[in-house]
């Protein structure tokens, strides 16, 4: 907890500096503004359809919609002085399950080209597409792979990042470390979910030689609650009744770690990346869960052809209930109600081909088309979203277009 006061005192430090850099300098606004103040931004509406009439994916069903991933970002950048930077960039998301606001607010320090250290709200760069995920034009896909790139992993954190750059014969490296925390909500299956973290750690290690480019990272959530689908209440009554260990294995009050390896490579005539993803846990209701995806393609100039394979298997180390049955009928409840919990855990295991096209009209502006064929498993979720009593065996179609512009 003494970190975490730590961070919101170093948030409110770099906000008084803002403000005491940019609204009482002794300078011309004009001149400030032509000379200090850099301001981009990016949009991107995105149309889906999914063929399925028992169920929905990501938010999109057997109706037409523009509402999911479709949005408009703003950045401005601030030059307080050579060195030393304010980023800051708005967000305004059309889906109900993204919050619209400030997506990060950070002071950006680089006192030489070898080093640069961040601190405020950053992205939490666990994945390979996670500092642009929002920036669609930035990548091939409309919707990168969702076995690696789902909802559940959040996006922003309070803290710091410290990184290193460097280059040896021909190999430019980065290093970077990160630490902060996080007290914010995420969405998952539909259902909002407050999440706590009292400290988040990681490290990433990127090396690129001309075309080719390896990224490994490693992370560690500690002491992290969740409050998820009152699953509390349920471990009070355990706990009450002297069943501690099942009491326990119910609450979301713990750690988890996530490792991530990617490669890329691209040229003029065509491309190709992979990327691999797990979480552990030490938490019986948090499943491990491997991820990865497989993508090739070719440049045609203004167009692009690619096809994507993606996979996710979690497993969730299951608890033996040790509510003794045949005793009494309260205890033969108990113990049923303990066992329908663990019997519904979520399993989001899904395999996926996605087949995609883009034509790049303009410097700034580009035209996507995209087919996601999804197979998942017909006893799990598979990140569906199913309508009560359907019958559906979790295969369905994906159908997308978008317009990616940046500015």
């Amino acid at each position: 907890m003494l970190f975490k006061k730590r961070i919101k005192n170093l948030s409110n430090t770099l906000l008084a500096l803002v403000f005491s850099n940019v609204l009482y300098q002794p300078v011309l606004a004009r001149d400030f503004m032509d000379e200090r103040v850099e301001f981009s931004g990016f949009a991107r509406i995105v149309a889906g359809y999914l063929d399925e009439e028992a169920a929905s994916f990501e938010g999109y069903d057997d109706n037409i919609s523009l509402s999911e991933q479709s949005l408009l970002g703003l950045q401005a950048d601030i030059h307080l002085t050579d060195t030393l930077t304010v980023a800051t960039q708005l967000l305004a998301h059309s889906s109900e399950e993204r919050k619209s606001g400030i997506e990060w607010l950070y002071l950006n320090y680089e006192p030489d080209q070898y080093w640069r250290i961040k601190a405020g709200k950053l992205r939490t760069p666990f994945l390979q597409y996670s500092d642009v995920l929002d920036v669609g034009f930035a990548y091939s896909w409309i919707s990168p792979p969702q076995q690696l790139y789902s909802s559940y992993l959040f996006s922003n954190f309070d803290g710091l990042s410290v990184t290193h750059r460097n280059t040896f014969a021909d190999l430019n490296i980065d290093i970077e470390a990160y630490w902060g925390t996080y007290d914010d909500s995420v969405f998952v299956g539909g259902d909002e979910v407050n999440i706590e973290v009292d400290e988040i750690l990681g490290l990433i290690f990127q090396v690129q030689h001309d075309n080719l480019q390896v990224r490994a990272a490693y992370a560690e959530s500690n002491e992290f609650f969740a409050d998820f689908l009152g699953l509390e209440d349920l471990a009070v009554v355990l706990e009450r009744a002297g069943f501690q260990q099942s009491a326990d294995s119910l609450r979301f009050d713990g750690s988890a770690n996530s490792y991530q390896v990617g490669v890329r490579y691209d040229d003029l005539d065509y491309f190709a990346s992979a990327e691999w993803f797990r979480i552990e846990a030490d938490l019986l209701v948090v499943p491990s869960v491997d991820g990865y995806y497989l993508t090739a393609g070719i440049n045609l100039l203004p167009f692009q052809l690619h096809l994507t394979y993606a996979s996710a298997a979690p497993e969730y180390a299951v608890s033996q209930n040790e509510i003794p049955r045949g005793i009494a009928p309260q205890l033969d409840q108990l113990a049923l109600g303990y066992d329908q919990v663990i019997d519904s855990l979520p399993s989001d295991s899904l395999d996926s081909y996605t087949l995609g096209a883009r034509w790049n009209m303009r410097a700034n502006l580009a035209f996507k088309v995209e087919f996601t064929r999804l197979v998942g498993d017909r006893d799990a979720r598979s990140f569906f979203d199913v309508a009560d009593n359907a019958q559906f065996d979790r295969r369905a179609n994906l159908y997308q277009v978008a317009v990616e512009w940046v500015f």
